[in-house]
């Protein structure tokens, strides 16, 4: 066997990381990603040996916190590295509940550094001499450790015997730094004085020595750090409102307290070392982020959670007791983690404390969210399967290649093509499809590409990889999981019954349709791509380029949205409505379904009792009495139900240039009278202040257009179908956005809600 020698020596010097690459190289291993890096070798080469790269990873930023800090209270920030999903909104929405509540305050107890050199003698009578003569010699040892480094500061040695060997603790402070090497420094010549003073004064002999004796608990959890302490003990508290409590974390005081001493029961029982539900997640986060020491997470994770019940609330308190942290030396010094510090107001002389503390408040921040998940079952049910139990081969994206792009193309395009190359660009995938990506690690999203022709033509096209309905609703169960428990097991009750039932089918169906029957007010198709055994569903259709349009993702700008705008958007969606109501067969094959608003009456009224429930004169409270509205009133015989698109407004409709109407994302299709889809684009479009004769000529607008197609039609039954969809509108979709609001902020909620109702309020008063 003959052992290989790796080239380079341990150096970190530009030829011995490019003598290692190449030696990896010629073994056949890929290190293209790992070499490629953002800082120089030489920033690092007090930090590692053998550098051969990097690996990256994602950070978050987590706050605002509000710390409380000598009466003062400031908003404060971290960063947070991780690749556990959830980890950073889980540390956010505990913040929430602390800053909501008046923040916390913490407690510096101690900073220490602690090295354990073992001395073994001949017999437990000379350990007795020695143990006097290290007493007697203390203020010799402080000065001449304490002469080796410019901060560590030597307070106190601690001594064990045991039969012929003598322990000693070295502890130090250490001011800003963790201080793990300059007390290893400082022990061991203090160390080596003591040995040779011991051989030319003393009658005693030390056999052996050894610096660390395993009695410092470097970089592990033991009894002598909570009672002691290494690092510092940081202690952080804070008092939750009951109301927070509830609103935030979605349970009470009383859930979090019954189960809180049976659990400490347990842990004590089973020889865990302190309490708490996963400080190591908050910790490891932020270690990463600002280049402390991960060795030392183990220890820096040892902690006691405290809760005591208070008349109006909760006292919680999370104390630290061996937190190894410095704000200089280490990895402080590197670019990107210095300014993790900076952005935290941790990084240099004298901040240590308040890195100490704000690292707490973040932990006691995760603590708290964690176990409220867990206590009121939002944990177990943001993990739940919703029947998803077999492994299943997907579609990777090395597969979506030129040779597989041509096949579904081709059939489509008028000219041969030359050439297909691929966008380098992200695109964002809208909140569905955000919320889909949290279930598994299929291919979902989209995929832009440059299809050149051999007439030097280029089209711009889109792959579209939709997940299924069952990934989408687990998306959203998740969600909502997080919002209330409750209201996820009726997501889940009524998955079949609402607008995003066979969402993955719909689209790709309704796109070939509209092609097929030339109805172009949308995106070009080329095709699509089934492949059922593994969940691959792919649309290809034109991407329309920014610079193509006039008018694209203006939801949150009405003021752009101008009178013949806004009736080419009614003209062009009416245009596909009348079509399917006069095309039955055609209507027929999409197999779109209604909402089934009274079977899944539960679900709304779930969402619009969460929405009210924190205020009893809510505005929104008129919802309760739309959803009864739509009960009494279900159905209007006279008007025709359609294909409606369920999701109309500007951030699925754009105008291009030439001034034509682009409708896209049909995935929530379903069956309905086609004033839904106008009254809901007239909520978005419409400025706040829109008057009375505005919203008549829009509407009057569209009745002339529908009257066209069917001239039974009178104005009364139109303006009741139009009340009727608004209030549909109302109780399903704006009551998700105005729940999902709880966790994401969307601007044009209340702005659509009180635009709608306004509408409401216009039409039941015209004769």
């Amino acid at each position: 066997f003959e052992y290989t020698i790796v080239p380079g020596r341990g150096l970190v010097t530009k030829t011995a990381i490019d003598l290692r690459l190449d030696f990896l190289k010629k073994k056949g291993k890929d290190t293209n990603q790992i070499e490629k890096t953002n800082f120089s070798y030489k920033s690092v080469q007090n930090n590692i040996e053998s550098l051969i790269g990097s690996v990256e990873i994602p950070v978050g930023l987590v706050g605002p916190l509000n710390y409380v800090n000598n009466n003062k209270s400031e908003q404060v920030y971290t960063i947070a590295g991780t690749l556990e999903g959830a980890l950073v909104a889980s540390m956010n929405r505990g913040a929430k509940a602390i800053s909501l509540s008046g923040g916390f305050k913490s407690k510096i107890y101690h900073q220490k550094m602690v090295r354990a050199p073992l001395f073994i003698l001949n017999n437990s009578t000379e350990v007795n001499v020695f143990n006097q003569w290290i007493k007697d010699k203390f203020d010799d040892i402080k000065s001449i450790a304490e002469s080796f480094s410019n901060h560590a500061k030597l307070i106190k040695i601690e001594t064990s015997l045991d039969e012929k060997n003598i322990h000693t603790k070295f502890i130090y402070q250490t001011a800003d730094a963790a201080g793990q090497n300059m007390t290893t420094t400082c022990t061991w010549h203090a160390m080596l004085w003591i040995v040779e003073q011991v051989k030319k004064q003393s009658d005693f002999t030390i056999i052996n020595y050894v610096l660390e004796g395993n009695g410092a608990s470097d970089k592990k959890v033991s009894q002598y750090l909570i009672n002691n302490g290494r690092g510092i003990k940081v202690e952080v508290s804070a008092h939750l409102k009951e109301e927070i409590i509830h609103k935030i974390l979605r349970t009470s005081s009383d859930q979090l307290l019954k189960f809180y001493e049976p659990s400490k029961k347990q842990a004590l029982k089973d020889g865990m070392l302190g309490y708490n539900i996963n400080v190591a997640n908050a910790i490891a986060s932020i270690f990463v982020a600002t280049g402390q020491d991960l060795a030392s997470i183990h220890e820096s994770s040892l902690a006691d959670l405290i809760l005591e019940k208070t008349k109006d609330g909760l006292n919680i308190k999370l104390i630290l007791y061996s937190l190894v942290i410095g704000t200089v030396g280490g990895g402080t010094n590197l670019p990107k983690q210095q300014e993790a510090l900076k952005l935290m107001g941790c990084f240099g002389e004298g901040k240590v404390n308040r890195f100490a503390s704000l690292i707490a408040g973040f932990a006691l921040g995760l603590e708290l969210s964690t176990y409220s998940a867990m206590v009121s079952g939002e944990f177990a049910k943001a993990h739940e399967k919703l029947g998803r139990n077999k492994p299943v081969d997907w579609i990777q994206i090395q597969e979506i290649n030129p040779n597989f792009i041509a096949e579904v193309i081709s059939p489509f395009l008028s000219e041969k093509i030359k050439n297909i190359s691929f966008k380098n660009e992200s695109l964002d995938n809208g909140i569905l499809m955000n919320l889909s990506q949290k279930v598994n690690k299929k291919l979902i999203g989209f995929i832009p590409f440059d299809v050149s022709l051999i007439n030097h033509k280029t089209k711009s096209i889109l792959i579209k990889s939709k997940p299924l309905d069952i990934e989408l609703l687990k998306g959203i169960h998740i969600l909502a999981s997080s919002i209330n428990i409750e209201l996820a097991d009726l997501f889940k009750l009524n998955k079949n019954k609402i607008e995003y039932h066979n969402s993955h089918i719909k689209e790709l169906k309704i796109a070939a349709s509209l092609h097929q029957n030339n109805l172009k007010y949308g995106p070009e198709f080329y095709g699509t791509f089934i492949d059922k055994d593994r969940e691959a569903y792919l649309l290809f259709q034109e991407y329309l380029l920014p610079n193509d349009t006039e008018l694209i993702d203006s939801e949150n700008t009405p003021r752009l949205w101008t009178k013949d705008k806004i009736k080419n958007v009614i003209k062009s969606i009416s245009n596909i409505h009348n079509f399917y109501a006069k095309n039955r067969g055609e209507l027929s094959k999409l197999n779109l379904k209604e909402l089934d608003i009274e079977d899944a009456n539960a679900l709304y009224l779930k969402m619009i009792d969460i929405i009210c429930e924190d205020d009893s004169n809510s505005e929104y409270q008129i919802l309760n009495q739309y959803l009864k509205d739509i009960k009494i009133n279900p159905l209007i015989n006279e008007l025709n139900k359609t294909l409606i698109h369920n999701d109309f407004n500007p951030r699925n409709v754009a105008i291009r240039k030439n001034g034509k109407v682009f409708i896209y994302d049909w995935e929530l299709a379903i069956l309905d009278y086609p004033q839904r889809d106008v009254m809901e684009f007239l909520s978005f479009a419409l400025e706040s202040n829109f008057n009375e004769t505005e919203l008549l000529e829009y509407v009057e607008f569209h009745y002339k257009i529908a009257l066209k197609a069917d001239l039974t039609l009178t104005w009364d039954i139109w303006k009741k179908g139009s009340v009727l969809t608004l209030k549909k509108y109302l109780v399903t979709r704006v009551a998700f956005y105005k729940t999902a609001e709880i966790l994401m902020k969307l601007k044009f909620t209340n702005r659509i809600f009180n635009n709608s109702v306004r509408m409401i309020n216009l039409l039941e008063r015209w004769e």
